[in-house]
């Protein structure tokens, strides 16, 4: 082997290198490209990484996100007579996005809401046909068949999709209603929803744009529910339709519906005909109520990987450049009045403006939430999605799981998101892996 030796560099050559390197760190620390929490963020990037409490959380709070999560991890023993779980654990293993995908809850990785056109429910079986009956029949049973379809780019390179069909079987309380729809679910990732709770409703509002004003074909609608925990009709951002407005909401909803589990918030029981248990005491209290909402609270975002290298700083700037950012909006700041001040004063990076967005006729589900119609559905967020095979394992993505990929959930957008899709299926092989090499960074 032939040594060689390096030509002396000039001290001109070194000091524009060192002013380059400095100048670069400076812009990266000034978009906070690598903390999407801001400084909640944890630097982790395992199977746990969903489930860190925030970088900067108080000491003092600890004990609180540890009793959070015994409750979380539990089997609730006092419960109505359906369900489809037994804890919240077992449908977000490691906080991610569905059950353990090594074991036998695997059924659970989907559920089916019921609903119509107009806000309403089933007349006999509520808002989800549960498939666990405890003490009593269980409501039925349901299976998913996925039909695949294939296409090409414009390019000429093949893509694969697939559309879930939903077969229910075993009605044990008689039909659906005539007008009842089904919507096929997944269980969500609860990881950084403090950070969404704390951002002020007037940051959300200001991309509210119902008559498409800016004639950008996007519009953008806000949610509107009534919060049980004031009584009061307040912004949702939580949920599929965005139909609860605070995490105290969002919990008891899931508990009751999920679980079967009553509470302060969500007092009636699920059962045959609406319930009809015969009894009014609440499963759980006030206290355990807040223990969980203080733990989902906790939960912090995982920092991004690799957005210095090239590919993934174009496929950000390609994202935003054929509209994906018109509706997963980059950035927003936390209020200064947040339940904890670790939370307050934020500057976060969850992709999304949590407004309702028309994402038509394929995606759309006939259900109804609040202002919320079929075809609308809240803006997912887009943090942590590269590290969701690694929490989660084949975790499908979408509102029932169809996409495998990234790449197949922006192939299904359609209505206001359809220009986009265009885009990026008009984009060359090289951009459009550039574009999922951003995305694989979040």
């Amino acid at each position: 082997m032939t040594n060689r030796r390096l030509a002396p560099t000039p001290a001109g050559a070194i000091i524009a290198v060192c002013a380059l390197a400095v100048l670069s760190s400076a812009v990266v620390a000034q978009t906070g490209a690598e903390k999407p929490g801001g400084d909640t963020t944890v630097v982790d990037a395992g199977p746990t990484a969903f489930g860190r409490a925030l970088a900067n959380l108080e000491p003092g709070r600890w004990h609180e996100v540890r009793s959070g999560k015994q409750r979380f991890l539990q089997e609730w023993t006092r419960r109505g007579p359906w369900a489809d779980a037994l804890s919240c654990a077992q449908c977000h293993f490691h906080d991610g996005r569905g059950p353990r995908p090594d074991s036998d809850d695997l059924g659970l990785s989907h559920l089916l809401r019921l609903g119509r056109q107009s806000p309403g429910e089933d007349p006999v079986y509520g808002v989800q046909l549960r498939r666990t009956g405890i003490g009593a029949p269980a409501p039925a049973t349901f299976t998913i068949e996925w039909e695949e379809i294939l296409g090409r780019y414009p390019s000429g390179e093949p893509y694969a999709l697939r559309r879930p069909a939903v077969r229910i079987e075993r009605l044990a309380y008689g039909s659906l209603g005539a007008e009842t729809a089904i919507s096929l679910r997944v269980p969500p990732a609860v990881f950084g929803l403090g950070l969404l709770e704390a951002v002020a409703d007037a940051e959300i509002l200001d991309r509210v744009d119902p008559q498409d004003a800016d004639r950008d074909g996007v519009s953008g609608r806000a949610q509107r529910v009534r919060d049980p925990a004031t009584g009061q009709i307040a912004l949702g951002r939580f949920g599929w339709k965005a139909a609860q407005a605070s995490l105290a909401a969002q919990s008891a909803t899931a508990l009751l519906q999920d679980l079967g589990v009553t509470s302060p918030l969500a007092p009636t029981p699920v059962g045959p005909n609406r319930g009809g248990r015969g009894r009014t005491e609440l499963d759980i209290n006030e206290s355990d109520l807040n223990a969980l909402v203080r733990y989902l609270r906790s939960l912090a975002v995982p920092a991004r990987r690799r957005w210095t290298e090239d590919a993934v700083m174009r496929g950000e700037r390609l994202f935003a450049s054929i509209g994906c950012g018109d509706c997963h909006r980059r950035q927003f700041t936390t209020g200064e009045d947040a339940a904890w001040p670790e939370l307050s004063r934020q500057t976060i990076h969850p992709y999304s403006d949590l407004l309702l967005h028309d994402l038509g006729e394929e995606l759309a589900d006939g259900v109804a939430e609040g202002v919320a119609s079929g075809p609308e559905w809240r803006t997912a967020p887009l943090w942590g999605l590269g590290l969701l095979p690694t929490v989660s394992g084949a975790a499908g993505l979408l509102h029932d799981g169809r996409a495998r990929s990234p790449e197949e959930a922006i192939l299904w957008h359609g209505g206001e998101a359809e220009p986009a899709r265009m885009r990026f299926s008009a984009l060359s092989r090289e951009e459009r892996e550039a574009l999922l090499e951003f995305l694989g960074s979040l």
